[in-house]
């Protein structure tokens, strides 16, 4: 298999260029679409009684705080990912794993109103559990090499 498929110009073994006039129309007409879903989601929010619209923007604007901790926290363990990786054990990057996993679940705990209700509403927040974990993960090895190489 070659390496073709990624050129950066966009010209890949399976054929021409950035597409023809079928691609251009569909992109459009997927933008228009997406707009009108958009433009009706605002509309129906529009429409919600007050008590609605408040549980609403309460509910994005914690999600939006906690996605910040989340973002933010294992970027901390650069101040000190040198004294971890003096340890030249595993259990050190567990145990800073584990502690940023346990910032994120206190800090949702934290912002949480109530216990999610229903099935869907767990399955977001295990899942967003998920994704904050394997971020920290991916973070703390990217400062693990970085500090590696330095």
């Amino acid at each position: 298999m070659s390496m073709e498929i990624l050129k950066p110009d966009g010209m890949g073994s399976s054929g021409g260029g950035g597409g023809g006039m079928l691609s251009r129309i569909a992109e459009r007409l997927l933008s228009w679409v997406a707009l009108g879903l958009v433009v009706l989601l605002g509309v129906a929010i529009y429409q919600m009684p007050g008590a609605t619209k408040a549980a609403i923007w309460s509910a994005i604007w914690r999600a939006v705080v906690w996605g910040l901790i989340v973002v933010a926290t294992p970027w901390g363990a650069r101040l000190f990912i040198g004294r971890i990786l003096l340890f030249s054990t595993n259990w050190a990057g567990v145990l800073l794993l584990a502690g940023m996993f346990l910032v994120d679940i206190c800090a949702g705990f934290l912002l949480m109103t109530g216990w999610p209700d229903g099935g869907w509403a767990w399955f977001g927040v295990i899942a967003s559990l998920a994704l904050a974990g394997t971020y920290n993960f991916l973070v703390a090895e990217y400062l693990a090499q970085e500090y590696g190489d330095g």
